[in-house]
């Protein structure tokens, strides 16, 4: 795998898309929660009252970028995870260091794909990777070690690559959209007890990875992945509590 970027991959649509999903932790009166910047694509997840979750999965189905993704991890591929980068709540990592997104994949073996989604114009994204993980482009040209993503752009980071990227926007929005693939061939782990599992919820603990759904966005599962977990929609119920 490695890394892989594909100039204007998505369309005109796409793009509008995204910069009106974004636009809304901008609205008036609008307090962004952490739980606004993770699982986009999940209709189930908290972020669906805020967004159009059902398009960010549709973006994430797209041909054109399963296309791109499977010539990283292969043809039978499996979604689970998706937000806006750069956090507003970065994780405890010293300013500016790079890391991969290893540990966002409790998955074994352990294998996957991040695609960085640049929708801002002009470009407000700015991406630094380690030095021996230079991309190249369709048309052979080596970006810098550092280097802005043109909107409508996409690049392909192995989930053991690391990474980093900063906003270059004054209005403090973010200007990528992530979406997280790993092939069929690894399993998910889902042991709540798992070693991968009590490190990601130390790091992020609205969000339960054990429960994540997955989606199998193209092939076939090759592992008996669990596809069941996580859609399973709460009951309603009545409280006298006030909200």
């Amino acid at each position: 795998m490695g890394i892989r970027m594909i100039e204007n991959l998505l369309p005109a649509q796409a793009v509008r898309f995204l910069q009106q999903q974004c636009a809304r932790l901008a609205v008036p009166n609008q307090v962004p929660r952490p739980w606004h910047y993770a699982e986009l694509h999940n209709p189930w997840a908290r972020a669906a009252a805020l967004y159009d979750s059902w398009g960010f999965l549709a973006l994430c189905e797209s041909p054109a970028l399963l296309d791109a993704i499977a010539t990283q991890i292969g043809e039978d591929i499996i979604l689970f995870d998706s937000e806006w980068l750069p956090a507003r709540w970065p994780p405890p990592v010293p300013e500016g260091a790079l890391e991969s997104d290893a540990h966002r994949f409790p998955v074994a073996p352990s294998r996957g794909v991040t695609a960085l989604i640049a929708f801002a114009d002009p470009p407000e994204a700015m991406i630094h990777l380690a030095a021996h993980s230079t991309p190249t482009t369709q048309a052979d040209r080596l970006p810098h070690e550092s280097f802005k993503l043109r909107c409508a752009s996409v690049l392909l980071v192995d989930a053991q690559i690391p990474y980093r990227v900063q906003s270059c926007r004054a209005d403090g929005l973010p200007p990528i959209f992530v979406a997280r693939f790993f092939p069929s061939s690894s399993r998910y782990v889902r042991d709540p007890t798992a070693p991968v599992h009590r490190a990601l919820t130390d790091r992020y603990p609205l969000f339960n990875y054990a429960r994540m759904p997955l989606w199998l966005v193209r092939g076939e599962d090759r592992a008996q992945n669990d596809f069941v977990t996580g859609f399973n929609a709460r009951a309603g119920y009545w409280t006298s509590a006030g909200t």
